[in-house]
């Protein structure tokens, strides 16, 4: 499994690339870190199955997933 992270920056903030990650939570640390550092619209998309995440969707979403095992 692999998600791409990515967002749009604030005004006057510098544009950070997307990211990917092979685990879920790695990827939403690494949302919430954009997020620290001012990011906007931050997406997640899980390559495998093509749903796209904002951060708390994901959050909502490890929860289902610990639910689950």
């Amino acid at each position: 499994m692999a998600f791409i992270v990515n967002s749009s920056p604030g005004a006057g903030l510098r544009f950070e690339a997307s990211n990917t990650l092979t685990d879920i939570k790695a990827a939403l640390e690494w949302a919430a870190g954009l997020s620290r550092r001012g990011m906007r619209l931050i997406r997640i998309r899980d390559t495998d199955t093509g749903r796209i995440f904002d951060e708390r969707q994901l959050r909502e979403e490890i929860k289902r997933l610990q639910g689950a095992a």
